[in-house]
């Protein structure tokens, strides 16, 4: 029997998630748990492999066991034929209680120089009638981490179908947040890495200033803004203080500084508007980005093989990780 026609005799429950009532604590992830080539930096990529469904049994288990996130942003960019998504994504739905909210979170560009469109108008269509039938009936989300690219019709196709409850993953500080999003989850990378020692973060000029101008920037607008932990910095050795390295290269990047997460973590709360803080995140991506590399983890043992065998993560980046999972602990009502 064909894959698609499997999947689809396997999938006869309609999902309802539970909407998140308390702060976020969200995750993106890649939904293949591999990292992105096809489809996010060009079209000429190898195909993914569809993972086990113990595969993403132990993932799911590993992450709620040590993060308990509230929510999971799980990204599909065309890494698997489109009629292979309902089987990756049914696995998911199964493998995460119903207290925990999935997510889709589509790549509409690649980041190859032309911008290539990364779905057809049909495959969105199908897409959309998997996500709203099987997996969030009320919530989507555009991941892109490069701001004010034009997404085309594919966007406004999208903003019809999820006209309430469509996020932007990977806004950057100064981008925006218009609409069609009614959210989103902001990029703090720079803010966050720029300081080797935790005294340098919170000098003047460095940091914490920008990450304070930054919340600033959202408190004047209405529109909830969920704060992005980091676990992977830029390359210090050939800085003087931490400032950006000029370049980011995951065979260089290290962990970042012990106990930044949570200075920052005190100062987003103590300075955002209530109505306008959704809550924090986490993009795992970039860890598996630069956790796969040989001079860190290697694909044996990077984050995704890791969570694959249902493992916790104790790896080059595993500090940081560990810090955001207390964070968000610490959160859970």
């Amino acid at each position: 029997m064909p894959l698609f026609s499997r999947a689809l005799l396997g999938a006869a429950v309609i999902f309802q998630p539970v909407l998140c009532q308390a702060q976020e604590r969200s995750l993106w992830i890649n939904a293949a748990l591999t990292a992105p080539k096809r489809g996010y930096w060009g079209p000429s990529y190898s195909e993914a492999t569809l993972p086990e469904p113990d595969a993403i049994t132990n993932a799911a288990r590993v992450l709620i066991r040590d993060a308990n996130p509230s929510r999971l942003f799980l990204i599909y960019h065309h890494e698997l034929p489109v009629e292979h998504a309902l089987t990756l994504f049914r696995d998911w739905r199964r493998a995460v209680p119903a207290s925990v909210e999935l997510v889709p979170a589509l790549v509409l560009r690649m980041y190859d120089k032309t911008m290539t469109p990364v779905f057809s108008m049909e495959e969105l269509q199908t897409l959309v009638a998997l996500f709203k039938g099987r997996i969030n009936p009320s919530r989507m989300a555009i991941y892109d981490v490069l701001p004010n690219r034009d997404q085309g019709d594919a966007l406004r196709f999208l903003a019809t179908a999820y006209s309430k409850g469509l996020l932007r993953l990977g806004l950057q500080p100064d981008e925006k947040l218009v609409s069609p999003f009614t959210g989103a989850v902001e990029d703090t990378w720079s803010g966050l890495c720029h300081g080797k020692s935790n005294a340098d973060w919170q000098s003047p000029g460095f940091g914490r200033d920008t990450l304070r101008r930054w919340v600033e920037l959202r408190n004047r607008q209405s529109r909830p803004i969920a704060y992005d932990l980091i676990v992977v910095a830029w390359d210090y050795a050939n800085t003087k203080r931490g400032e950006y390295p000029g370049y980011d290269d995951a065979h260089k990047n290290l962990p970042l500084p012990a106990g930044r997460n949570r200075l920052a973590f005190d100062e987003i709360k103590a300075r955002s508007e209530p109505e306008v803080l959704a809550g924090f995140s986490s993009d795992l991506v970039i860890v598996e980005l630069n956790s796969e590399t040989s001079e860190h983890d290697g694909r044996q043992h990077s984050f995704y093989a890791t969570l694959k065998r249902g493992e916790s993560y104790a790896g080059f980046y595993a500090q940081p990780w560990k810090e955001v999972c207390e964070l968000f602990r610490s959160m859970s009502p």
